[in-house]
């Protein structure tokens, strides 16, 4: 019976890990759209690599953290667009690496430009039982070793775009990949979704107000992230967002030049779990290589 529920702890441990890690829980999403969309690949008119760290619940041990890096790139001549995305994420004895490569084709539609993206990969779910910690360490089904499963991942997204604002939609795991767990239990990667929008509304030249939507939904949950942001003189982002699931997030991202930009968010819980932690805190990083020389307004603000 013991063994039975050991075994049943680890399975509820790897499937919320997994879960987690389809929905690609970003704070700044806003500032990197191909992390949550995969027909965003080519729209930025720049080779755009962007690096981000993420701490949740910090001061919790194993608490997950989460790191991501992914490029992307136009082709304009052929209206196309690809990409490539790696994303680690680890909890405790748990740890999932994720990677995708993408195709994005781009046409005119009105005044802005409607974009299909198609994404292809590997997930990699590895168990390492040396780290896992038990309160009655008889109860331990293994002491040692690692489970390594890989499973396949496909994606399709939709995004349309203009000078002053997008919208788009993701679906994540089409095929819903089955992988083996212990003893020949399976597990399953489940279809979720997300949906974004923002609009800029220019001010004047030194004030941009910006405000952002994602919603996200897999099975049996669903969140929304609700942001408002500001952009003083083209330069530095200042927002606020508020998550559906209790959470408030403030975010910053200072445009040292046209290429290299950086940001930082800390998320607040109003819930429990904030009295036994500090918070989560993300850093992200970005650099552009221009491959057009006429600036494009969208370029700036998404």
């Amino acid at each position: 019976m013991i063994k039975r529920l050991t075994i049943v702890f680890y399975l509820l441990v790897w499937t919320g890990l997994l879960t987690a890690q389809q929905e690609m829980r970003f704070t700044q999403y806003m500032f990197s759209l191909y992390q949550v969309n995969s027909a965003y690949a080519g729209s930025r008119n720049a080779i755009s690599m962007v690096g981000i760290f993420r701490a949740q619940w910090t001061g919790i041990e194993g608490a997950p953290t989460l790191q991501s890096f992914t490029v992307n790139a136009p082709f304009e001549k052929k209206n196309i667009g690809v990409g490539i995305k790696v994303i680690n994420q680890s909890s405790g004895a748990a740890n999932q690496t994720q990677v995708m490569a993408t195709f994005a084709y781009h046409f005119k539609v009105g005044t802005g430009r409607w974009a299909f993206g198609i994404s292809a990969g590997l997930l990699n779910n590895r168990f390492n039982w040396g780290k896992a910690q038990f309160k009655d360490p008889v109860d331990q089904v293994q002491t040692s070793g690692t489970v390594n499963n890989y499973s396949a991942s496909f994606d399709i997204a939709s995004y349309y775009y203009a000078s002053t604002w997008y919208a788009g939609f993701q679906f994540e795991n089409l095929n819903q990949s089955k992988f083996e767990t212990i003893q020949n239990g399976i597990n399953k990667n489940y279809l979720n979704y997300n949906i974004i929008a923002g609009k800029a509304f220019v001010i004047n030249y030194d004030l941009i107000f910006k405000p952002s939507i994602m919603l996200r939904g897999t099975k049996g949950g669903f969140i929304g992230d609700f942001n408002i942001s500001l952009l003083f003189i083209e330069t530095f982002w200042a927002g606020i967002t508020y998550r559906t699931n209790s959470e408030l997030s403030l975010i910053f991202e200072y445009n040292f030049n046209q290429k290299l930009r950086i940001g930082y968010s800390y998320d607040y819980a109003f819930k429990s779990i904030q009295s036994r932690n500090s918070g989560s805190h993300e850093i992200f990083l970005g650099y552009d290589i221009r491959v057009k020389t006429r600036k494009l307004v969208s370029s700036r603000y998404f």
